[in-house]
């Protein structure tokens, strides 16, 4: 997936969830530009997450001011998780009730 589709998967969160109708781009500052309050923020950044399937934490959060910095904290995790393993897989684990 390229800048350009994160770029489009986070226009379309942000048109469902949040009822932006104007265009998105890089430079758009979240707060200024796209007026977000820290809920409407924090719903963005849920819903970003919930859309790729990844888990942008605490320090990106930080280092997230404009939608370009979003879509890079994207594209990051989603590099980093085709790069990791798949999880699960090998013998499944024994759950034992005591007696």
């Amino acid at each position: 997936m390229n800048d350009h589709d994160v770029l489009a998967g986070i226009a379309a969160v942000a048109r469902e969830h949040l009822g932006y109708t104007g265009p998105l781009e890089p430079a758009m500052h979240l707060v200024e530009d796209l007026e977000l309050d820290s809920i409407r923020r924090l719903t963005l950044a849920m819903e970003v997450e919930n859309r790729f399937r990844v888990c942008l934490d605490e320090e990106d959060d930080l280092a997230v001011e404009t939608v370009g910095d979003l879509v890079r904290a994207v594209s990051v995790k989603l590099a980093a998780a085709q790069d990791e393993p798949p999880t699960g897989g090998g013998e499944p684990t024994t759950v034992r009730q005591r007696s």
